[in-house]
């Protein structure tokens, strides 16, 4: 039988430490000018491949290139 080395433990601490850590951060993150200020808009489209004849339908935001999901060719 192999003896099995004890990991060590991390130091213990408190919810109130760990809220205010949590605290701190998210100040910090919204301080920074938070996360993405606007989703792009995406709109369902149906779509038809020219190359291998896949249809269905597709999000498509604007200014994006839109592939083929089965052969990878750029829908126009």
């Amino acid at each position: 039988m192999t003896y099995r080395r004890p990991v060590p433990r991390k130091d213990q601490v408190s919810k109130a430490d760990k809220r205010s850590d949590a605290e701190d951060l998210v100040a910090a993150f919204l301080a920074r000018g938070g996360a993405i200020k606007e989703m792009p808009a995406v709109e369902a489209t149906t779509f038809t491949c020219k190359t291998c004849g896949h249809t269905g339908i597709i999000g498509m935001a604007p200014g994006k290139k839109v592939r083929c999901p089965k052969c990878r060719e750029l829908l126009t």
